[in-house]
């Protein structure tokens, strides 16, 4: 498995756009009411929903996102679903690998991005098990899970831990489709921010989960699991 991701700044290894699609910014105050009301889902069963997210990061200096257009697209689908009548579409236009040359397409750092909401404020123990079901190619990168973590209870991201689709692959429901089902306490890959060592453990709690592709191509994700809990429908669960 190649980990491109330490190829990049950390600003856009990290994709914070992901951490700044929620309410408040990782560095936002005011995190805290949020994360006290997520805390209760612990308890009583999780009602996931998954909200499309897509935008790109222009080059050369990949600092200021823009948002859901040409390059990346994230939204609801009914041509093809695995379970009941939808599954969500993420494509991305622009191939990853100009982000390393000289002159840099404008995409290549593009994503797009199914955020599942619900699990905010659990911890890594109480998440358990995560995992999607994908209608296309079931990469090492493209799709995966993206979970920024906080590790000291303030409710903002210290760091994040990734998990690719094809380290987890855990059956064939229908044809086309490949499952993954993943330990969230177990990452392919993890850091703390800027660039520390990984301090994920069981009682971090989840700050966001996504699933998110930044290569080139097109995906339809359903079946998304978290906590316990599945959807797949724009309603959520």
């Amino acid at each position: 498995m190649a980990i491109r991701w330490t190829l990049l700044p950390a600003a856009v290894v990290a994709l914070p756009f992901l951490v700044n699609a929620c309410v408040n910014e990782p560095t936002a105050a005011g995190t805290g009411p949020r994360v006290a009301a997520a805390r209760l889902l612990a308890v009583d069963p999780v009602a996931l929903k998954l909200i499309p997210t897509a935008g790109n990061f222009p080059p050369p200096d990949f600092a200021k996102q823009t948002g859901n257009g040409p390059y990346s697209q994230a939204r609801w689908t009914n041509k093809v679903a695995l379970d009941g009548k939808f599954s969500m579409l993420l494509e991305k236009a622009v191939d990853f690998a100009s982000c390393y040359t000289d002159s840099p397409q404008n995409g290549c750092a593009a994503f797009a991005a199914a955020i599942v909401t619900g699990v905010e404020g659990i911890t890594i123990a109480e998440l358990g098990d995560i995992g999607f079901s994908v209608s296309g190619s079931c990469g090492a990168g493209s799709p995966r899970f993206n979970l920024f973590y906080d590790t000291d209870g303030d409710g903002q991201a210290d760091g994040v831990a990734f998990y690719g689709c094809s380290a987890h692959v855990s059956g064939s429901p229908a044809a086309d489709w490949t499952s993954m089902t993943a330990s969230a306490a177990a990452p392919d890959f993890c850091y703390t921010f800027p660039s520390g060592a990984c301090t994920l453990t069981p009682a971090s709690t989840v700050v966001e989960l996504s699933v998110l592709v930044d290569e080139q191509g097109t995906w339809r994700i359903d079946r998304v699991q978290a906590a316990g809990t599945t959807t797949g429908e724009p309603n959520g669960t």
